[in-house]
């Protein structure tokens, strides 16, 4: 049976009365009454909300025999995909009691189906087997994953897979959301391809796990698709970037994320053929707190690499990131194919070798960014030999730099084209403009 392909529907719905007898009196009292935490919370003591007679049909997972055994190797992925088919019909919700569910194989998302647990360290699914994807969604509309843990083995494989060990990959999908769900132990997060308006939000990425490997340890990857919101997540010790919009990504929201002792970089904006752009990067935190004297934030807060155009960089905070706060990277190949029209605005980047960098790319404006205890505060150069290693035509404007030991602003090569500085602000820096550029128009600094 393929991913798109409806099962065969079951009949062992909750109905209202039922399901007030699993909660037990007390949560039924109030049930009853109208009392409850509203339809989309979870909590610890009860099924969350009201239950009107017009709600859809609940189906928990233990009526269908999942987690009942209590043994750990158990397969409790045909039961819960039971109670998944039998909620297609009413567009029901699955619960999934308190408990560790195991699965040897990968459960199948439908539409209009909204899988609910607990929460998310009290409701966890545990893979069995190493390269397992734990949950696939093929042209799912309207459906909802929440409060639910996932975690793979723990274990590490030098073998590289196509498909590598991941929680959740969304293919083609329409309006799903997954809130408030954590993910730990385990290679990857979410995978998110050629969907439109998918949300993430309120979910945490812990210490996820890679070898070394390309395709391990990223905790949201984006590929193409539009209209994506990924908001209010928690990072934390990621091997790899935290979130990864490529392959022509465009029109989605990236806000209110939180990265913690990260290795790799927070955000990266990355295509080659098709452009990323008109993505809303806003009010991240890169969090500092806790640091050790060694230990950074994360290598880059910000990147955008090749095929990157009119995107809002706006309003994050960037701390002890170990390489740069924000950067803008083009090859030194490609003379079309490179960040421009992008505005860095509003932003705050404290302690880093560099703060804002912008090689091999045009057209940009950076404009109102704090930058604080760096060596260079914003710089503009190149990279490469090739015809597109050029920087051209940048806006720097408006800008307050302090204590920046090299320089507030360094434009680091004569291929530095036509760029314009002017009207930026700060005290206790090596230099305050360090120009090498051609035909730089500037004022004051």
């Amino acid at each position: 049976m393929s991913h798109s392909e409806k099962p065969e529907q079951g009949s062992r719905g909750l109905t209202r009365r039922q399901l007030l007898a699993t909660v037990g009196s007390a949560t039924a009292m109030m049930l009853a009454s109208g009392a409850g935490t509203g339809w989309g919370t979870a909590s610890a003591a009860a099924l969350p909300g009201a239950v009107q007679q017009e709600s859809p049909i609940w189906h928990n997972v233990k009526d269908y025999g999942a987690g009942n055994l209590g043994r750990t190797n158990v397969d409790d992925a045909p039961a819960i995909q039971s109670a998944m088919n039998a909620a297609v019909r009413t567009g029901g919700i699955v619960y999934f009691p308190p408990g560790t569910y195991y699965l040897n194989s990968s459960l199948v998302l439908y539409s209009n189906v909204k899988l609910l647990g607990a929460s998310s360290q009290r409701s966890v699914l545990k893979s069995l087997q190493s390269h397992l994807i734990l949950m696939v969604g093929n042209g799912v509309k309207h459906a909802e994953v929440e409060s639910l843990g996932f975690e793979g083995t723990g274990n590490l494989y030098q073998e590289v897979f196509a498909d590598p060990e991941r929680a959740v990959h969304l293919k083609d999908c329409e309006h799903v959301r997954i809130r408030d769900c954590s993910f730990s132990k385990i290679t990857n997060g979410i995978r998110i391809t050629d969907c439109r308006h998918v949300a993430v939000s309120g979910c945490l990425f812990n210490s996820l796990l890679s070898a070394g490997n390309d395709n391990e340890g990223y905790g949201i990857v984006a590929e193409s698709g539009e209209g994506l919101r990924i908001t209010d997540n928690r990072f934390v010790q990621l091997p790899r970037p935290c979130i990864y919009l490529s392959a022509g990504c465009s029109y989605s929201t990236v806000s209110g994320n939180t990265a913690e002792k990260c290795k790799d970089a927070f955000v990266v904006v990355s295509s080659k053929i098709k452009p990323c752009s008109h993505n809303r990067i806003e009010g991240n935190t890169a969090s500092g707190a806790g640091l050790a004297k060694d230990e950074t934030s994360c290598s880059r807060g910000i990147l955008l690499r090749s095929y990157s155009t009119d995107n809002l960089i706006q309003h994050n905070v960037i701390s002890r990131a170990a390489f740069t706060g924000i950067m803008l990277e083009g090859e030194g190949t490609a003379e079309l194919e490179r960040p421009a029209g992008n505005l860095i605005s509003g932003n705050k980047v404290d302690g880093a070798p560099e703060g804002i960098a912008l090689l091999n790319s045009d057209g940009n404006a950076v404009t109102g960014n704090d930058v604080r205890r760096v060596k260079t505060g914003i710089l503009l150069n190149t990279k490469g030999e090739g015809s597109g290693a050029r920087c051209r035509s940048n806006l720097v404007s408006g800008n307050t730099l302090f204590s920046c030991s090299s320089a507030a602003i360094r434009l680091g090569s004569a291929r530095c084209e036509s760029n314009t500085v002017y009207g930026n602000s700060g005290t206790g820096n090596g230099e305050a403009l360090a120009d090498q550029g051609t035909d730089t128009a500037k004022s004051g600094f």
